[in-house]
């Protein structure tokens, strides 16, 4: 039961947090590329990036506090502080990435 709370918890909230970082790159880029600073390509790279980013860092976040909380703001605070750790270093990563391929 544990083990699927985990693999529940982790895929359902990584779905939900892609989708919130699509749409808050989506707008921002969207605008971006209205007023001709971007281009739809590397705009488009750039949600995708986000996406996947917020959405690992949602469902690791999500599993975290799964695992360490028992009430609403231990659950919260771990989300939070786990979610912000890993997207950081998600972000870290994708940019050292793209350093190396250049």
């Amino acid at each position: 039961m544990f083990g699927y709370f985990i693999t529940s918890s982790f895929s359902g909230t990584s779905v939900v947090g892609g989708f919130v970082g699509a749409i808050s790159s989506g707008a921002a880029n969207f605008k971006k590329y209205k007023n001709g600073e971007i281009e739809p390509k590397d705009a488009g790279i750039a949600v995708g990036k986000e996406a996947v980013g917020t959405g690992v860092a949602t469902g690791i976040g999500a599993a975290a506090s799964g695992i360490l909380g028992h009430g609403l703001l231990i659950m919260g605070g771990t989300a939070l502080v786990v979610g912000i750790g890993v997207k950081y270093f998600w972000d870290m990563g994708v940019e050292k990435l793209e350093k190396d391929l250049e």
